[in-house]
């Protein structure tokens, strides 16, 4: 018998639980939003595929206006560009002979661009790049006040700048420069103040290779809580935010430009007592790494706990008590780049009516 949460055209109350939901309507906009905001204002928009992990979001984004996209992973890269992407910007270190092997392989089907922070890597591509006749695009890798990964804007920029130039079938692009631990920074002007110092070390290693005389193509940097801050740096080419697509829990709190349109559809498994309900949707369903969930539509319920498949909230006001068992209700939830990665597909909802199921085809490509 065939399941009926594979049928277009039911409401979406009669789809099975827990479900991740998109509003279709409201994704569109925010699609089309962040696309006519960067191209108003003249800079190149790669959008990060590690929010969504779905090449049907991925080519909206680029039929919207898009130059390409950014994955973190290798593997969200192979699942991208077996879609059909030809520009993809891989923000993250691809170390050892098995990833390596795996990255010339996407070079003879795409533009492919990574980031590099050492010698040894630079090394270790060019060696491959040359033994498999391709030309792999390579940004440095700036630490700019996350503490991840990334070289110091020093000296050492100009240096390893060059000694990529030096090494065959390399191509150096420029500089990655992405601040991460600012993008959720809900006070505006603090989260203002970190980016300016984040772009102020961008600025100092930019100034360097200029000095050398060394061209940069791309300079990348900016998310979603920093978009319209650092986009106004003239020596930036491009901006990378990726959760302006579903928005979450904590978007939500930094910044009202984008709506949310990704939540998780659950059920009511238990009300042991007017005060407390029990939902279907545990840690296997939405993700707790950082934020509590949000409860979409109703007042007066709040976070009780959540369990890996329970997730317990407490009735705090007379409008929520009407809710029984075998209700749904939606959560949106805290963090969504980690939620997605627990789902299998995509439900898309459109006026309240199930319109398309999309695989969720990057989830758990952790390598």
């Amino acid at each position: 018998m065939e399941n009926l949460i594979y049928l277009p055209g039911i409401e979406k109350e009669k789809i099975d639980t827990p479900a991740f939901l998109i509003d279709l309507d409201i994704m569109d906009n925010n699609i089309s939003k962040m696309a006519e905001y960067c191209k108003a204002l003249g800079i190149n928009f790669r959008p990060h595929t590690k929010h969504h992990k779905s090449p049907i979001i991925a080519h909206k984004q680029i039929d919207s206006g898009a130059i390409g996209i950014c994955c973190q992973k290798l593997g969200e890269a192979e699942v991208m560009v077996s879609s059909g992407v030809r520009d993809v910007l891989i923000t993250y270190e691809i170390i050892g002979d098995i990833k390596i092997k795996r990255l010339m392989a996407l070079c003879k089907l795409s533009n492919i661009i990574v980031t590099v922070d050492s010698k040894n890597n630079v090394k270790d591509l060019s060696k491959a790049a040359k033994s498999h006749d391709v030309k792999l695009g390579i940004l440095l890798d700036v630490n700019v006040g996350q503490n991840r990964c990334g070289i110091e804007p020093d000296d050492f920029v100009v240096e390893l700048a060059k000694f990529i130039q030096s090494s065959d079938n390399l191509e150096f692009k420029g500089i990655h420069a992405y601040a991460g631990n600012i993008q959720s920074e809900t006070d505006d002007e603090k989260r203002f103040q970190l980016d300016k110092e984040s772009m102020l070390k961008t600025k100092i290693a930019v100034e360097k290779l200029r000095s050398a005389q060394i061209e940069l193509d791309i300079v990348t940097a900016g998310g979603t809580g920093t978009y319209k801050y650092t986009s106004q740096y003239d020596f930036i080419t491009e901006i990378q935010p990726g959760s302006y697509v579903f928005m979450d829990g904590q978007y939500s709190k930094v910044l009202d430009d984008f709506d949310n349109s990704g939540t998780i559809l659950t059920t009511i498994i238990s009300k042991p007592n007017p005060n407390r309900i029990v939902l279907d949707s545990g840690m296997k369903a939405i993700s707790s790494d950082q934020w509590p969930p949000i409860i979409k539509d109703f007042n007066g319920i709040e976070f009780g706990s959540i369990s890996d498949e329970h997730l317990t909230l407490d009735i705090t006001n007379s409008d929520a008590k009407q809710l029984n068992v075998g209700d749904k209700i939606e959560i949106i939830p805290g963090h969504n780049d980690t939620t997605v990665n627990l789902h299998t597909e995509f439900f898309g909802i459109r006026k309240g009516i199930l319109e398309s199921v999309w695989p969720i085809s990057a989830r758990a490509k952790i390598r």
